[in-house]
C-alpha cells in the first residue's frame, strides 16, 4: 500500500511474496522482528511503527533470512529493498511505519 503523502518511500509486498516466504520465515526463523512482521502482515495486528534499535534488530533478522531464501528471488528482492528502507530510516533518524492493506 502506498503512503497518502507523496514522496515519501514506500514497499509494497505482494500477497505472493509473502506466501512464498511464510514457511521460512514463521517455521525457520528465531522468534524476533522480522516472524513478527510476517506473521501479521496483513490486518490491522499488522501496523507498526518502528525506529531505532527495532530497524537495527529487523534489519539483523532481515540479512540473517536472506541466505535461507536464494531459491525465491522475489522473497529475497523485497526482504532487500526492506533492509534498505530500514538502514534509510535509521540513518536519517525516521520510523518506518507498516500499514495495513
Amino acid at each position: 500500500m502506498q503512503p497518502d503523502t507523496p514522496g515519501l518511500p514506500a514497499l509494497s509486498m505482494d500477497e505472493s511474496v509473502w506466501e512464498d516466504g511464510y514457511s521460512l520465515v514463521i517455521d525457520e526463523l528465531k522468534q524476533g522482528a522480522l516472524q513478527k512482521f510476517w506473521k501479521h502482515y496483513y490486518g490491522t495486528s499488522a501496523e507498526m511503527v518502528l525506529s531505532g534499535d527495532d530497524l537495527s534488530a529487523l534489519r539483523k533478522d532481515i540479512m540473517a533470512a536472506v541466505p535461507s531464501c536464494a531459491n525465491k528471488p522475489a522473497v529475497v528482492g523485497f526482504l532487500l529493498d526492506l533492509a534498505r528502507l530500514c538502514s534509510r530510516a535509521h540513518r536519517q533518524q525516521h520510523s518506518l511505519h507498516v500499514i495495513a492493506d
